[in-house]
């Protein structure tokens, strides 16, 4: 049996009344569409029993379901870093488990990172249906991005992206733990002269959020200046032009 076509990362926290759904909805999309993927479900700090129900899946899911876990709440940057090593595919995709983006956007990644090196699924783009506080703070940052780092895109969360792992994996060392590595991951495209690609996409989400979102946007925030302040200290940070879709 050869090595999946796709890996597909799905970041968990408290997620124990959707796992299981997300993942037999997942299932079922990559069934009808005939892609052969792996789904890597990464547990950072979960309190429930997330942990319990995605070691059960992967027993019971051999061959199509991996689980590991860290303990650190929030640090979806590790989790992506481990994802990005232990995948087998050479593409690999990043969802949320409520698949709050549809799952249209796994076939259009995985179409586009054949020609690029990175897909960006952009709301901002395309459309969401969310809380204003979120829509605004989406925005805000996408704005302080680009004026302050030159970067063209408008969406740096880490859901609805993809990455070709050969091009992407040498970039980790610079990726930050926390969800500010999309923007590490981004910037560092820009360094190395990757084909992003920007596609829309749509969104809807109303579940409350289980971080606070002050705090999470404050330290997100904090992340963005600092890229900035090291990028302009090296003079090196040039924007990665977006091949639109």
């Amino acid at each position: 049996m050869g090595a999946p076509e796709l890996s597909i990362l799905i970041p968990l926290y408290n997620e124990e009344q959707t796992l299981i759904a997300g993942v037999r909805q997942l299932l079922r999309f990559l069934r009808q569409e005939g892609i052969d993927a792996e789904i890597l479900l990464g547990c950072n700090g979960s309190t429930d029993a997330t942990a319990v129900i995605g070691r059960m899946l992967e027993g019971a899911l051999p061959g199509h379901v991996r689980f590991f876990q860290i303990p650190d709440r929030g640090h979806l940057g590790h989790i992506f870093r481990i994802a990005a090593e232990m995948a087998v595919s050479p593409f690999m995709v990043t969802v949320d488990v409520d698949m709050s983006v549809g799952t249209d956007f796994i076939r259009t990644a995985l179409d586009l990172l054949k020609n690029h090196q990175i897909v960006v699924g952009s709301k901002l783009s395309g459309s969401q249906d969310r809380s204003a506080v979120r829509n605004a703070g989406t925005g805000l940052y996408a704005l302080c991005a680009q004026v302050l780092l030159g970067l063209p895109y408008d969406d740096y969360s880490p859901g609805a992206k993809g990455y070709r792992l050969e091009s992407v994996r040498p970039l980790l060392e610079g990726v930050s733990d926390d969800t500010g590595y999309v923007l590490d991951l981004l910037c560092e495209a820009g360094h190395a002269g990757l084909k992003v690609a920007t596609v829309p996409i749509i969104c809807r989400d109303f579940r409350k959020s289980r971080f606070n979102l002050i705090e999470l946007g404050v330290g997100r925030f904090f992340h963005l200046f600092q890229v900035w302040l090291k990028n302009s200290r090296n003079n090196n940070c040039p924007p990665c032009k977006p091949n639109q879709h």
